[in-house]
């Protein structure tokens, strides 16, 4: 990826599913875990907890597709404009946006 920054740019304006796929298929990510690390990243890196080891990476590409499109995660955008909290690490926002498999 020559210039990953980019990317997660494109991925925080993705506001629907097609945009979301459109964008990620235009930076030809088509690794299921790659592509998680993106969105994951383009959320201020929430944590994510899943219930059970037997989900697949497509199931957790999903599920993470699903919580980028709520759109609970810009709110450690907003924390991170107004320097509240540390950078890419905001103690007072909930960094799973109240997500869980």
């Amino acid at each position: 990826m020559e210039n990953k920054d980019v990317l997660i740019g494109a991925i925080r304006a993705c506001k629907t599913r097609e945009s979301l796929d459109d964008t990620l298929s235009r930076y030809n990510v088509e690794n299921p875990q790659q592509a998680i690390d993106f969105l994951n990243e383009s959320m201020y890196s929430p944590e994510t907890f899943f219930s059970s080891n037997a989900v697949t990476v497509e199931e957790k590409l999903e599920f993470t597709k699903q919580v980028f499109l709520t759109g609970t995660w810009r709110l450690n955008e907003y924390y991170d404009q107004m320097r509240i909290g540390s950078p890419g690490n905001n103690a007072s926002a909930d960094r799973s946006g109240g997500a869980r498999a």
